[in-house]
């Protein structure tokens, strides 16, 4: 059930990646992910995710934020991260994501570049999900 749930998790979450072009986090890059991703390949290491490392690995190269850095379970992906990726955008996020994750339970959403509209949307909704327990 549990290779299950991460497989669902993140195959979401990649999805919602390439819908809003999120681009490459703090750790995407060569010496990073791409060791890492390449080797669990190469090693055959997760048979049952192969298909979503090598997805990974193409983000990778295209420049897209590949999970390396943290992703979320599918609930908070479907709920949360397509509006918040919407009204970014519409207040001009220019779609760097550093990491996205669950940290003690609450969601955390990291960006490099910000103003202060984005940031108080982002704060809302890290404040609204950790007081309502979605």
């Amino acid at each position: 059930m549990q290779d299950k749930t991460i497989i669902e998790d993140l195959d979401e979450f990649l999805k919602w990646v390439e819908k809003w072009n999120i681009k490459s986090g703090m750790n995407d890059n060569e010496d990073f992910a791409g060791n890492y991703l390449r080797d669990v390949v190469k090693r055959n290491l997760r048979p049952k995710y192969l298909f979503l490392v090598r997805k990974q690995l193409e983000f990778l190269e295209n420049g897209l934020y590949t999970g390396y850095d943290g992703y979320v379970p599918k609930f908070h992906t479907i709920n949360i991260l397509h509006s918040l990726a919407k009204d970014l955008i519409d207040l001009g996020w220019d779609r760097k994501l550093r990491q996205v994750k669950l940290k003690f339970s609450e969601l955390r959403f990291y960006i490099e570049n910000s103003s202060k509209e984005i940031e108080e949307r982002i704060s809302k909704l890290e404040n609204l999900e950790n007081t309502t327990n979605l």
